[in-house]
């Protein structure tokens, strides 16, 4: 393994076990808070997909499924491990797709953009967990929906949960650049690496 390699397998321990952690704090999937349900359990995996790509993030997810799932209600039925664990965090895969223009905004000091970037993917990737988990799930089976759309509460939860999140990796991507862009990044030459780490 090379030293990209190698950074990339221990930034993938670190997001598996900090996602675990705050699952555990976590009320299943979300902490209580005055009666909104904040989903901050994803950040950690987030990251990932904005450091490294969706792969890695998808990988780590697959495992925090995993684990969650059996810690949650063993391997009696690996159905419901898959579709009520394994398949709602896999959508922050799609944070991933945005790693690229993150890392070159922000390399190119444009924060405006870098900032987007993240809101954007942090944004996609709570709906399509809340989708998953809460909506297409119990539906296809059979149960009720957890998501209820005339609830104020859910949607002021997944507003919190959303700035939440972004707001941790914008400050990240602020004051700790080298946090999202690891050293010899896959989407920039080694010229802007340089001159990253030079700054």
């Amino acid at each position: 393994m090379n030293k990209r390699s190698i950074r990339q397998f221990w930034d993938m321990v670190i997001a598996l076990v900090l996602s675990l952690i705050l699952f555990f704090v976590s009320d299943e999937v979300a902490i209580n808070f005055f009666g909104l349900e904040l989903i901050i359990a994803l950040i950690p995996l987030m990251w990932l997909a904005l450091r490294h790509g969706a792969p890695s993030a998808i990988i780590s997810g697959l495992l925090v499924g995993i684990i969650q799932g059996v810690l949650n209600g063993g391997l009696d039925d690996g159905l419901v491990l898959i579709v009520q664990w394994i398949a709602p965090i896999l959508a922050v895969g799609v944070t991933g797709l945005f790693a690229k223009y993150t890392q070159k905004t922000l390399n190119n000091k444009r924060y405006s953009s870098t900032y987007l970037n993240i809101f954007t993917g942090s944004f996609l990737a709570l709906i399509l967990f809340i989708a998953i988990r809460q909506l297409i799930v119990p539906f296809a089976l059979g149960e009720e929906v957890l998501f209820e759309f005339n609830n104020l509460n859910h949607w002021l939860g997944l507003l919190l949960s959303w700035l939440l999140s972004a707001s941790v990796l914008v400050l990240l991507a602020r004051f700790m650049p080298q946090t999202i862009i690891p050293k010899r990044s896959k989407y920039l030459s080694r010229k802007e690496t340089s001159s990253l780490l030079n700054d």
